[in-house]
């Protein structure tokens, strides 16, 4: 019983060695299909194509991710393909430094809603830009609060002291008058 599983486990190990290609031929496209409540659309068919070829295809998981893995060369960086999935479909470029043949090669590109981001999203499943641009709005939304809070306070300690003032005014006249 122990040859038999040592034999499956080898031949196991064999067969991932022979899918691997090198890493310099892997290219890797990954990301989400979201709907317009950026709720992933699940079992949605993913597929790459280069020209009328089929390079990969996969399917969405329940969070509307997928992944594709494909094989190609170095002579291939800047390539247009084509990407579908399911109803959406665009093109995106591929991207890579031919000179390193170490880092893995991964290409984000995700559906949102029908429209083609690239990149990868972030925390909430949204492209990472939009965590800046929110920060410099919420900064803006801040400034402008305080700036109308102190120009209140302004405006209350002119009027504080116009009456402070009128009222001394009237009190020193009252003194003056009862002296004569």
């Amino acid at each position: 019983m122990r040859t038999f599983i040592f034999i499956v486990a080898a031949g196991l190990m064999i067969t991932n060695a022979w899918a691997e290609h090198e890493a310099d031929h892997r290219y890797n496209i990954r990301g989400y299909v979201l709907d317009e409540n950026q709720q992933g659309i699940a079992n949605l068919d993913v597929r790459a194509f280069n020209g009328d070829s089929l390079l990969g295809n996969s399917k969405t998981d329940s969070d509307g991710y997928y992944s594709l893995h494909l094989h190609l060369h170095n002579e291939d960086n800047r390539r247009v393909l084509r990407l579908r999935a399911g109803p959406y479909q665009s093109e995106l470029r591929v991207t890579f430094d031919p000179a390193d043949a170490n880092t893995l090669r991964v290409h984000d590109a995700n559906f949102l809603a029908g429209e083609f981001v690239e990149g990868r999203l972030g925390r909430f499943r949204m492209p990472p830009w939009v965590y800046p641009v929110g920060g410099f709005l919420l900064l803006g939304v801040i400034v402008v609060l305080l700036e109308k809070r102190r120009k209140k306070k302004i405006k209350l300690k002119k009027s504080g002291l116009a009456e402070h003032h009128s009222s001394g005014h009237s009190k020193s006249k009252k003194r003056r008058e009862k002296k004569h």
